[in-house]
Order: C-alpha cells, then sequence, then structure tokens
C-alpha cells in the first residue's frame, strides 16, 4: 500500500481522487488473502491508518489534520460519511462467501477437500474446528456463525430440513425452534405437510 501511494502523485489530486484511489485501488490489494485467511485485526487496523493517512494527506507528502477516525469515514454513504470499508468485517464476510460455496458447491475440488479432512460424517454447520487444522479451514470456520445468523431453509418438498435443528420459518428472530413436548414421529418438515393437500 505504501509504494501505490507514494507512486501515485498526490500533488494535483482532489480530495474526490483520493477516494476513488482509496476504494479502487487500495482496498483491493488485499481482497485475494482476505478471501482465504482470516487477518489479524492488528493488520487491518494497520492498514486502515495507512489509508487514513493518505486522506488526509496534505500536498507534497505532508501529513494533514485527522478530523475523523476510520470508523467515522466507513459508515455507509448514506448516513454522510464516506463508504469506505472497514477492512476486518470484509475479511468476515469474503470468508462467509467461501463458506457459501462449501454449500452451494459441495463437488468442488475445495469442498471435496475439506469435506474429506474436517466433516466427513457431517455437513459445514455441523463441522468442529478439529485440532491441528489448517489456517484456511480455520479461518472460513471462524465465519461460519455470520452464515448461519443469515441464512434459512426454502422449504421445497421439506424432506432435507429439521424442525429443529434448521432455520425455516421466516420472520421471527430466533429462527429455530425449540419444543420439549415434540412428537418424536416428527422429524423433517415434510412430516408436517398434508400430502394431499400441501398445507
Amino acid at each position: 500500500m505504501k509504494q501505490k501511494i507514494n507512486s501515485w502523485s498526490v500533488r494535483h489530486n482532489s480530495q474526490g481522487g483520493r477516494e476513488v484511489f482509496i476504494k479502487a485501488v487500495l482496498q483491493a490489494i488485499p481482497t485475494y488473502a482476505m478471501a482465504c485467511f482470516l487477518l489479524p485485526k492488528s493488520l487491518c487496523m494497520e492498514l486502515e491508518n495507512i489509508m487514513s493517512g493518505f486522506w488526509w494527506m496534505k500536498n507534497h507528502g505532508k501529513s494533514g489534520m485527522h478530523w475523523g477516525d476510520w470508523k467515522a469515514l466507513s459508515a455507509l454513504k448514506e448516513d454522510g460519511s464516506m463508504g469506505f470499508r472497514n477492512l476486518s468485517l470484509f475479511n468476515i464476510a469474503l470468508l462467509a462467501k467461501q463458506g457459501w460455496r462449501l454449500l452451494r458447491f459441495p463437488n468442488s475440488l475445495l469442498a471435496c477437500t475439506l469435506t474429506a479432512k474436517y466433516y466427513k460424517d457431517s455437513n459445514f454447520f455441523k463441522s468442529r474446528l478439529g485440532n491441528l487444522s489448517s489456517f484456511t479451514w480455520q479461518s472460513i470456520w471462524t465465519a461460519k456463525s455470520l452464515l448461519l445468523k443469515g441464512l434459512d431453509w426454502r422449504i421445497e418438498d421439506g424432506q432435507q430440513v429439521s424442525i429443529l435443528d434448521d432455520a425455516w420459518v421466516p420472520g421471527i428472530e430466533e429462527v429455530r425452534l425449540q419444543y420439549s413436548n415434540l412428537n418424536p414421529n416428527l422429524l423433517k418438515v415434510a412430516d408436517l405437510i398434508d400430502a394431499n393437500t400441501r398445507k
């Protein structure tokens, strides 16, 4: 990042030009690494400090007064801020996307490899971190909680959806049902659907 900033001419650069440079160049540099690995928060803060220093820089490379911190600059544009990325949160989002790909494409090389090594008799959501796991698996596994918050099932015939273990009822905050006296014969959502009326 520092090399890119040093090679960029700040002298004739407007604030709009700096905004485009930060969003299109500086924030794109760590994207590939963040899609594969969970970066330490200290590294994300260091990168954000470099971008913040560039944003507030005066002409001729002199540091300027910081009129706001990076948290304020990374709020949404709709809220009156600049809309820069919070790198730590963006890192988690990219890793959650990798977890989503494991679910959507179970026959991909990465999914087959991770399945064979970490959750052979289970699925991604029921997987455990395990001992001596690779840094890639630790990173993707960390983002699993974000996926669990946002995913719910599309019922279709209900054969694959567990009544208690899966999120399948839309519009409620706690999407997983908990019943202590549920009929033990009712395991899947398909068991709740009348075969004739489809209700």
